[in-house]
């Protein structure tokens, strides 16, 4: 990874002189930096440190590589970024198991990928695996069965806890039925059980 560093006199000339180096928009750049004091007659300066959001998703890549061939799998990988989230699709040679139980398996695989980034930088991408379109149809699963839910609710006035679910899930839940007449959703409890709540509301 090409880590690229530069101090100035402020944060904003460091960064500007990172960014050109790399020759990237600051959207494209995961960056830190230090405050450096300065002796008796030498103010603080701020030394910047960055590098490429693209190579810290190459790395992890290579990476989950190493995970999948040492599985006995071939792998190979799409990217995309929408809204700030960045999805790594795998296409393996034994999708089931890359999914496991109830996609288990795809869940811990997103833990290790996660904490791989973590271990890097605190301010990393924000990614999503998925295995083919796995993910694509659990979310619309899981909005179909929202939105069933709130209909539920509005129809009966009783509220609706739901399942235990990541974060990622919740948002969801909360995303699609932002705009439903007559609901509102809350998320409830502590992780690993932590929920929504689809509420009703007048």
């Amino acid at each position: 990874m090409n880590v690229v560093k530069f101090s100035a006199k402020t944060k904003e000339e460091a960064l500007k002189q990172v960014l050109a180096k790399l020759n990237a928009s600051e959207e494209e750049a995961v960056y830190s930096f230090q405050e450096v004091k300065g002796g008796l007659f030498k103010g603080t300066t701020y030394e910047c440190s960055g590098f490429l959001k693209s190579d810290i998703l190459n790395d992890l890549q290579d990476y989950l590589k190493g995970i999948l061939t040492g599985m006995g799998l071939e792998v190979s990988f799409e990217v995309s970024t929408k809204e700030g989230v960045t999805t790594i699709k795998m296409y393996t040679s034994n999708n089931p198991i890359v999914i496991g139980k109830n996609g288990s398996n795809l869940e811990a695989l997103t833990t290790i990928a996660r904490q791989f980034i973590k271990n890097i930088t605190s301010n990393g991408p924000r990614i999503v695996l998925d295995v083919e379109d796995y993910k694509d149809r659990q979310i619309k699963k899981l909005e179909r069965l929202a939105k069933n839910l709130a209909r539920d609710v509005v129809r009966t006035k009783v509220d609706v806890k739901m399942d235990n679910m990541n974060s990622y899930e919740r948002r969801i839940v909360h995303n699609v039925l932002a705009d439903f007449k007559g609901v509102k959703t809350e998320s409830v409890g502590e992780e690993p059980n932590r929920h929504v709540v689809i509420k009703y509301d007048k």
